[in-house]
């Protein structure tokens, strides 16, 4: 059964890029998700162009998952989605 776990997602302006509000951002909303919301996993998923939000996750204490081939479409075309998750640090 799948319970007590939650998929983020964000997206950041290019005029914002680069001041650390992903990184800050992904940070408050784990530590609610796992301190308020009771929960036990959180994962994401990114383009696999999106080198940079994969960074931001892994900064966060998130690890990559796997990788979901061929599995998303942007702009008409077909990409790889990179799955990254966390788990509350009271079960690792």
């Amino acid at each position: 059964m799948y319970t007590n776990s939650a998929e983020i997602g964000y997206w950041i302006g290019e005029p914002f890029w680069g001041k650390g509000i992903a990184t800050k951002a992904i940070a408050l909303i784990t530590k609610y998700g796992f301190e308020n919301l009771g929960l036990r996993r959180i994962f994401a998923g990114v383009f696999e162009f999106n080198v940079i939000s994969m960074k931001v996750l892994e900064k966060n204490g998130y690890q990559k998952e796997g990788i979901f081939k061929k599995s998303v479409i942007k702009n008409d075309r077909i990409w790889d989605e990179h799955r990254y998750y966390r788990v509350h640090p009271d079960i690792a």
